[in-house]
Order: C-alpha cells, then sequence, then structure tokens
C-alpha cells in the first residue's frame, strides 16, 4: 500500500509539473492574446465606420493590407528609414535626422527582413509582437519573485489595457525595450551578471534610456561585494564572481561609446543623437515644471499632453509609494525613467511610462490586496485604450 500511495504521490507531483507552467503563465497567454485582438477590432471599425465620416487623414502609409497598416504611425517612417537605408550624414532642412533613434530596433528588422523576405515594417510588426509576448512572461516572473502571483498576474494585466498599450504592438521600440528592461533587473535579481550585463546591452541599443540600467546593477553589485562580506549565510564573491561583476557592468558602457563613435565617423558628433532634439523642439530643465505648471495653470495644457499629464502624476504618485517599500533597486530605476524623460516636458509621456517596470509592479502589488480597486482601475484603463487606439488609428496628436 504504501509504495502504491507513493507512486500515486509521485505521478500526482508529475501531473502537477507538467501543467504547472500553462497554469502559471494562462494570464499572459489570454491577456495578449485577448488585448490584441481587442484593439484590432476597434482599429479596423475605426478604418471602416469612423475615419470615412472624419477629416482626418493619415498621411502615412505603410501597408496596402489595412490590419497592418493601422499598427504604424509617427516615428514608425524614422524607424523604417533606418532599417532601409541606414544613418544620415546630413540632417534634413527642418534640423530632423534619424540620428535621433537607436540602431537595435531597426537592425533587427533589417537581418529578419533580409531573412525571410518580409518588409521592414512587417518585420517591425513581428518583433514588436513576439517581444511583447516574451516581455509578459518576464515581467510574471520578476513580480512573482519580488512580489507573488497575484502581484504577477495583474501586473501583466495592467500592461495589456494601460491606456496607449496598442504601442506594444505598433511599429514602435517599446515592446523590445521592455523585454530588455524587465529581463536585465530578472537577471540582475538572480546575480547573472554577464547576462544581466549584455541584455543592459541590448537595452542601450535600443532606448538612451537603457544605461538607467546601470544604477540597480550597480546596487545589486555593490550589495554583493560589500554587504555579502559579511554574511554568514552567503559567501562572500570569489575572484571569478568579481571578473563577471566588472565585464557586465562594462557592456552596456561599452555599447553606448560604440554608438557615439559612429555617430562621430557618421556626423562628426559623437552627441548628435543628444543635439538633434532640439529639432524637435524639445529642451531640457525641471523635470517638475511641466506636471506642476499643468496642475496650477490648467488652461495652458494642451490637449495633445492630456494622457502624458495624467500619466505623470500616476507616475509620482507610485513613486512615492515605492520610496516606503524599501525596493532600492527597483526604486533608482524607477526614478530615472521617469524624471529623466520629464525634463524635456509632458510630450510623448504617456508612452514612455508604459516601460516602467518598477511602477507597474507597485501598482499592481497596490492593488493585488484590493480586488474591487483593482476591477475598477482595469476596467478604466481598458476604456480608455480602446479610445486612445481610435485616436491611434487616425494617428491624431494626443497619440505621439
Amino acid at each position: 500500500m504504501a509504495n502504491g500511495g507513493g507512486g500515486l504521490e509521485k505521478s500526482a507531483s508529475a501531473d502537477r509539473g507538467h501543467r504547472s507552467p500553462l497554469r502559471d503563465y494562462a494570464v499572459v497567454l489570454y491577456g495578449f492574446i485577448l488585448s490584441r485582438l481587442a484593439l484590432l477590432e476597434v482599429g479596423l471599425l475605426t478604418e471602416s465606420n469612423i475615419k470615412p465620416v472624419t477629416t482626418f487623414v493619415k498621411d502615412q502609409t505603410f501597408s496596402s493590407a489595412k490590419i497592418l497598416n493601422i499598427w504604424g504611425a509617427w516615428d514608425t517612417g524614422w524607424y523604417i528609414d533606418l532599417a532601409v537605408h541606414g544613418y544620415q550624414s546630413v540632417a534634413k532642412a527642418n534640423g530632423q535626422a534619424n540620428w535621433a533613434f537607436f540602431p537595435a530596433y531597426p537592425a533587427l528588422a533589417n537581418a529578419i527582413s533580409q531573412l525571410t523576405g518580409l518588409t521592414a515594417f512587417e518585420a517591425m510588426l513581428a518583433i514588436s509582437n513576439v517581444s511583447f509576448l516574451a516581455a509578459l512572461v518576464v515581467v510574471h516572473r520578476l513580480a512573482r519573485a519580488e512580489f507573488d502571483k497575484k502581484t504577477a498576474d495583474l501586473a501583466v494585466v495592467l500592461l495589456c489595457v494601460v491606456p496607449e498599450s496598442y504601442i506594444f504592438s505598433a511599429a514602435y521600440t517599446e515592446s523590445l525595450f521592455l523585454l530588455c528592461l524587465s529581463g536585465a533587473l530578472l537577471l540582475i535579481r538572480r546575480e547573472k551578471w554577464l547576462a544581466a550585463g549584455a541584455v543592459a546591452a541590448m537595452a542601450v541599443l535600443t532606448r538612451n534610456l537603457g544605461v538607467a540600467l546601470l544604477l540597480p546593477y550597480a546596487w545589486a553589485a555593490i550589495e554583493r561585494v560589500v554587504f555579502d562580506r559579511n554574511r554568514v549565510a552567503k559567501l562572500a564573491p570569489r575572484a571569478s564572481e568579481l571578473v563577471r561583476i566588472g565585464l557586465g557592468g562594462i557592456l552596456p558602457v561599452l555599447a553606448v561609446a560604440a554608438f557615439m563613435l559612429y555617430l562621430q565617423s557618421r556626423t562628426g558628433d559623437a552627441l548628435a543623437f543628444v543635439h538633434v532634439q532640439k529639432a524637435w523642439g524639445r529642451s531640457f530643465g525641471n523635470p517638475f515644471a511641466a506636471p506642476l505648471a499643468g496642475l496650477l495653470h490648467p488652461d495652458t495644457l494642451q490637449s495633445a499632453d492630456l494622457v502624458s499629464f495624467v500619466m505623470a502624476w500616476v507616475a509620482i504618485g507610485l513613486l512615492v509609494k515605492l520610496v516606503f517599500m524599501r525596493r532600492p533597486r527597483l526604486l533608482v530605476l524607477a526614478v530615472f525613467l521617469t524624471l529623466v524623460p520629464l525634463t524635456g516636458g509632458l510630450a510623448s509621456f504617456a508612452r514612455y511610462t508604459l516601460v516602467i517596470v518598477p511602477l507597474w509592479l507597485v501598482l499592481a502589488h497596490h492593488l493585488a490586496a484590493r480586488p474591487r480597486g483593482a476591477l475598477a482601475v482595469v476596467a478604466i484603463f481598458a476604456m480608455l485604450n480602446g479610445f486612445m487606439m481610435v485616436a491611434w488609428t487616425l494617428a491624431l496628436k494626443v497619440t505621439m
């Protein structure tokens, strides 16, 4: 009887182990599939029923297929230009140039296009959607490691429905950047130094804000090298690990340096990606100036910045909550990814918040203990995301 019982126990355990991955990530699959299908339906309905009776004209066409073309707008043209033609050597007459954008996303699209015969635009859509699905898996694992499964499930749902989450399926860099950020954070947590450094380097080459990953990396490295020496429960790092820590930290720095050297040879300005921002009317100042101005003088707030204004205050509020949660690695990354973009004002900030992983983990953790609040937030987010998808399909400035 004992042996028979043990056999049944082993069988049940094996069955649980076999089913566990699908059960654990069911929210990822359902969240991804249902949210993308809903957004696609909104986009197609906008194309067929709203667009014909409006005066809005989307002057950029990236595909003859409506089902694909709705996923491209604004900066998509710059990424396609980069993927097809590479970096310019001279700016346009208005001062704008494609060296404002980093190379990883268009380079990857070019490689896939060459290998598969897809257009650069189609390759970008494939990268974005695959990256978003992978990012949701990684975010789920990171949230479970930092908090618990309820937080992980809710974090995934929030990312799927947050206003402007359609960007994750568009020809933009957000999905790839989200994957790199969350992947690097998870690897840093596991003290996989070289792998974390390599992923951080990929993040840097995707978006310049990827350099923010040096902050949680440095914090984790200092904790490992300095504080773990005095802990009995954990062995002090060996020389080989110290080497890995150093090399991992150097990789993203080398990535930035390599891009700057390329720009120096191509344009004569190693900081061309910074200086060209003036052509878009961006200047850098106090990160709190624009949110405060919108709060104190709402009549001066432009309609195109309304969503970004709201998301700026949501982000600031979550930063405050994160301070009291004593999660320094998450905090330093969130502060950088929130305040640095705000130095340039509110333009596009709603889109920038999509990838601030620590803030979504904090919000999910807060709501996980409040089911009714969570349901309300998800419903409001999903509704606003639907309206924003309509605006995106019409290429309205509020979605820039």
